[in-house]
C-alpha cells in the first residue's frame, strides 16, 4: 500500500496500537493533529480534570469547531473521519492542552498530550502557525540559543511528565520538531530515560552551540528526524546529518504540509538525496548565517518585522487583503527608512547575493550537487569571499 496518511489510516486505523507498535506515520499524524483547535474541549496543563477521548470531543455541541481552518479543512475533516472509524484512534485520549501567542515577547506556543494507550503518552509541540508573530519567533531562533519559546517546552515537558508517569515519545512539526529536540535534551536524566523516540518532522535545526555544549548527545539516538526532498524549513540550521530524506507530492514550500508525505505499508516512502532546490537554498541560507554575526542577524530580522508590522497585519493571509494595499505600505515604510538602516538591509541583501553566486559557482553552472548524498557536509564559504564585496 502506497499514499499518504490518509491512505495509511484507511489501511491500519483498525489495528490498535496493542497488535501494532507506535509507527513514524503514527508519529506524523498526530502530529498535524496538533494544529487543530483544542481549547474549548481539552482540559489544560494545570486542569485536574482527566483527559476526554477523541469519539467523546466529537459529540460534543460544537465539535466542528475542532477542525483545522483554511485550505486544508477538507483534508482534516477526513482525517479526524478515519481516525474515529478504526480502533486505532478511535479511543485516543487528549489532554494538557496549553497555548500561548505573546506579540510583545514575540512568543506563539502551543502543545498538547495524547494518550495512545495504557501508560504510554506522545507529547506534541505545535509548530508556527499563521500568525506574523510566530514567523518572527522563527527567524528570532536564528541569533539566539535560548526564547521564551524554549522555557514553554521545558516546563510543559517537565509538567506533563510529573504528571503522568508514562513510557513517552515527544515530537512536533516545523518549529515543534525543534522544540521537542530542545525540550527532551534539557530535561534531567530520569525523564530522559522516559522517552522513548523524539520524533522532529521537518523541525527547524539547532545552532551549533546547542549541538556542542554536551546536551544533544543525551537524546541523540533517540532523535528521528525526517524532511522531504525539497526540505526549506527542516534545512534551516541543519549540519549535522540527523535526518531522512522523505518522498513528497507536493512542490517547494508545500512540502512541508505533511498530508503530502508519500506512505509505503506502516512507514514514509525515503529518498537517498535532497532535491537540487532543497540543496542550493539550504546552502545558501546557511551559508548567509554562517558568514553573520549574531547582532547583524538580529538588526536584519527586527528590521524587516519592524516594516511588516506598520502594516497592522496579524497573520501573513492578511498581507494579501484589500488589493495589494498592505504591501504598498512595506514599500514606503522601506523607502522612509534613515540612511543607515537603509544601508544594513542592502549589505545583508548584498551578503546573500554573495554566498548564492558562490554555491552556484561551486556547485559548477549551477547544477547543485546532484550527486548529494544524504547527510554530506556542505561545501564552507570562504569569509574573505564576503570581504572582497
Amino acid at each position: 500500500m502506497t499514499g499518504t496518511i490518509l491512505d495509511y489510516l484507511i489501511e491500519y486505523g483498525d489495528v490498535p496500537f496493542s497488535e501494532m507498535r507506535f509507527t513514524e506515520v503514527d508519529a506524523a499524524i498526530l502530529c498535524k493533529f496538533s494544529y487543530f483547535n483544542f481549547e474549548k474541549f481539552v482540559p489544560d496543563l494545570d486542569s485536574d480534570m482527566p483527559s476526554v477521548s477523541l469519539s467523546n470531543i466529537m459529540l460534543m455541541e460544537n465539535a466542528e469547531e475542532l477542525l483545522e481552518k483554511g485550505k486544508y479543512s477538507s483534508v482534516s475533516k477526513q482525517m479526524v473521519e478515519l481516525m474515529l472509524k478504526g480502533r486505532r484512534f478511535q479511543g485516543l485520549r487528549i489532554a494538557c492542552f496549553t497555548k500561548c501567542t505573546d506579540r510583545e515577547s514575540q512568543t506563539q506556543f502551543a502543545a498538547v498530550t495524547f494518550f495512545t494507550g495504557p501508560r504510554r503518552m506522545y507529547v506534541v509541540f505545535r509548530g508556527t502557525d499563521s500568525s506574523l508573530i510566530g514567523l518572527k519567533e522563527d527567524f528570532n531562533l536564528l541569533y539566539t540559543d535560548h526564547a521564551k519559546c524554549h522555557d514553554y517546552a521545558v516546563n510543559y515537558l517537565k509538567t506533563v511528565s510529573k504528571k503522568f508517569p508514562h513510557k513517552m515519545y515527544v515530537g512536533g512539526h516545523s518549529k515543534g520538531g525543534h522544540l521537542a529536540v530542545y525540550a527532551s535534551m534539557n530535561m534531567p536524566p530520569e525523564i530522559q530515560n522516559r522517552i522513548h523516540r523524539i520524533y522532529s518532522c521537518d523541525g527547524l535545526g539547532l545552532r551549533p552551540g546547542l549541538m556542542q555544549d554536551g546536551k544533544f548527545k543525551a537524546i541523540e539516538n533517540k532523535l528521528y528526524k525526517l524532511i522531504p526532498q525539497s526540505s526549506l524549513i527542516g534545512m534551516m540550521l541543519e549540519d549535522d546529518g540527523h535526518y531522512e530524506v522523505i518522498r513528497s507530492s507536493g512542490l517547494s514550500l508545500i512540502q512541508h504540509n505533511i498530508y503530502t508525505w508519500q506512505v509505503d505499508g506502516r512507514r514514509f516512502i525515503r529518498e537517498k538525496k535532497l532535491g537540487n532546490n532543497a540543496i542550493f537554498v539550504e546552502h545558501t541560507f546557511n551559508g548567509w548565517v554562517e558568514s553573520q554575526d549574531d547582532e547583524n542577524r538580529k538588526k536584519f530580522i527586527d528590521g524587516i518585522y519592524s516594516i511588516i508590522d506598520a502594516c497592522s497585519a496579524e497573520k501573513l493571509s492578511d498581507l494579501m487583503k484589500d488589493g495589494g494595499k498592505k504591501f504598498n505600505i512595506i514599500v514606503n515604510e522601506i523607502k522612509d527608512l534613515d540612511e543607515e538602516s537603509r544601508e544594513q538591509l542592502k549589505s545583508v541583501f548584498k551578503a546573500f547575493t554573495v554566498v548564492a553566486r558562490f554555491y552556484l559557482k561551486t556547485d559548477v553552472g549551477g547544477n547543485i550537487k546532484k550527486t548529494i548524498k544524504r547527510g554530506a557536509g556542505r561545501v564552507r564559504l570562504p569569509m574573505e569571499k564576503l570581504n572582497q564585496k
